[in-house]
């Protein structure tokens, strides 16, 4: 599985190899939404999500000009894996979800205070705790933030993201052969939304 996050990568870093200047980004966030996830085993079919909650991320990225630039982003959320059940969510299972994605950003100024629009494509890979497999799709991105230039090399970035999984109809993860269970995704799209902070250190 890790082949097609090598070759994710390595393409990124080719189509960037004329770059000269290199930003780093880490950030943090909260992610929202999951919405797509459905439980269902013999004797019930239930609505899921996965629970918002905080994540990690990291951009590794080029400046291709003034007002444009090009990145590999990966992000990291440690989260639960939630049935509702009567009306009230109730915990499943714990579920990770990460995202390996290149993408882009266009910027509308270059004065200190720079609006931009991003969007990016990659892969999304969840597994919940109890599954015997994780399972990786494509998936999609588009942001809108700003960025506020403190020094010469260092940047504030803050942004919105919304990020779709395509997962497919009756896509299923089976749990361990003793918890005799099983989810699965209600339809061909998982959504889920991220705010964003972090700080660009500029090379």
């Amino acid at each position: 599985m890790m082949n097609r996050y090598s070759l994710l990568l390595f393409g990124f870093l080719a189509c960037n190899a004329s770059a000269t200047e290199v930003f780093v980004t880490p950030y943090v966030g909260y992610s929202f939404g999951g919405q797509g996830l459905d439980v269902n085993d013999a004797d019930y079919y239930r609505s899921g999500k996965a629970e918002d909650s905080s994540h990690l991320g990291m951009m590794l990225g080029f400046t291709l000009s003034p007002l444009s630039d090009s990145y590999f982003l990966y992000s990291h959320q440690q989260t639960d894996l939630l049935q509702r059940v009567d009306g009230i969510d109730q915990r499943l299972d714990e579920l990770t979800v990460d995202y390996w994605h290149t993408g882009g950003t266009l910027y509308f100024s270059r004065d200190n205070l720079r609006p931009y629009i991003t969007g990016s494509f990659g892969l999304t890979r969840l597994q919940p705790e109890q599954s015997l497999d994780a399972s990786s799709y494509f998936s999609m991105s588009v942001g809108l933030g700003a960025q506020l230039l403190l020094t010469d090399n260092l940047v504030l970035l803050s942004e919105v993201r919304g990020f779709a999984t395509f997962v497919g109809n009756d896509e299923r993860f089976d749990c361990h052969q003793s918890q005799q269970c099983a989810w699965y995704y209600s339809g061909d799209t998982v959504w889920q939304g991220q705010a964003n902070i972090g700080l660009k250190l500029q090379f």
